[in-house]
């Protein structure tokens, strides 16, 4: 063939070429497969999350899975293994997702309560009583107390339970790794561990998600006053794979943004995941100070 040939031959193939490289980049995928950092009660989150399932099929136009996830590292790891496509993350979780997806994760969608969530503090009701542990303002009260007390975080890679706890105590000038009596994690069970464990005395002091906490019963509360607020950080977010397409990750945006309160079945699904209101587009640079505080720990501390 001469070059006049085959440079017609070349020009010939352009359009084609560009059809397939738009295909390649805006893939319609077949189903998508969701899940959720395990941080409630798991039989609770399996149900309303395949009640989400069926929503967000109506919704995408195509079929959606629950596929649930035994940990945090399950769920992030399952994003970036191509076997989840969008999950439902903590903030600690969610850099953790951008980072190992090397510019192929995007952060799709908060709750409004996430744009400036808390952690509390609780301490077991007999403490607070005979005054050894008051409420206070400022952790740094704790710090001649922690020696004859025993505190619990919760899931080592939880953001409320553990990450930004564990910073605003340092920042107090508190290491909870030698200055309390004893200092530990709860493995499963979530928030609702933290609680039990502080209500029963297991430990005397804990922290937790403040939106598990404002939820629980009135006699648990009771049992495990709040002793302390953290100031506000950015926390849970939908992260979704580029692999599914840019068109389906705004699809699947707009589904959580567009939920009406009004419409029953939308309100099942925003009663189950509590925003204060709705949820929102997310940008991912809001999160680069969760990022700051989890590269401020020891390398290798967090799994």
């Amino acid at each position: 063939m001469n070059l006049a040939k085959l440079t017609l031959f070349a020009a010939a193939l352009l359009p084609f070429a560009g059809c397939s490289s738009e295909a390649a980049s805006n893939p319609t995928p077949k189903e998508l497969r969701f899940s959720v950092i395990p941080d409630f009660n798991k039989d609770k989150l399996a149900e309303t999350s395949k009640m989400l399932a069926e929503t967000l099929t109506k919704k995408l136009g195509v079929p959606v899975r629950y596929e649930p996830s035994n940990d945090y590292a399950a769920a992030v790891n399952g994003l970036i293994a191509n076997k989840l496509d969008f999950v439902w993350l903590g903030g600690k979780t969610t850099v953790d997702a951008l980072d190992l997806g090397k510019g192929e994760v995007r952060v799709l969608a908060t709750r409004d309560i996430d744009l400036n969530f808390k952690s509390y503090f609780i301490a077991n009701k007999k403490l607070v009583d005979d005054g050894t542990v008051k409420p206070m303002t400022n952790l740094a009260d704790l710090k001649d107390k922690a020696k004859d007390l025993t505190f619990t975080f919760g899931d080592v890679n939880s953001t409320s339970g553990h990450l930004m706890p564990r910073f605003f105590l340092t920042e107090a000038g508190i290491d909870p790794n030698t200055a309390f009596k004893s200092m530990g994690y709860q493995a499963s069970g979530g928030h609702g561990s933290t609680l039990k464990a502080v209500v029963s005395g297991a430990a005397d002091l804990g922290a937790l998600n403040f939106g598990y906490y404002d939820k629980a019963s009135a006699e648990d509360k009771a049992a495990a006053p709040i002793v302390f607020t953290t100031p506000g950080y950015v926390d849970y977010a939908w992260v979704g794979h580029t692999r599914v397409g840019e068109a389906m990750l705004t699809k699947i945006t707009e589904a959580f943004t567009h939920l009406d309160p009004k419409n029953a079945e939308d309100k099942a699904i925003l009663d189950a995941w509590s925003p204060k209101e709705k949820f929102l587009p997310a940008d991912g640079a809001k999160w680069e100070s969760i990022r700051k505080v989890r590269d401020s720990l020891p390398k290798g501390f967090l799994k």
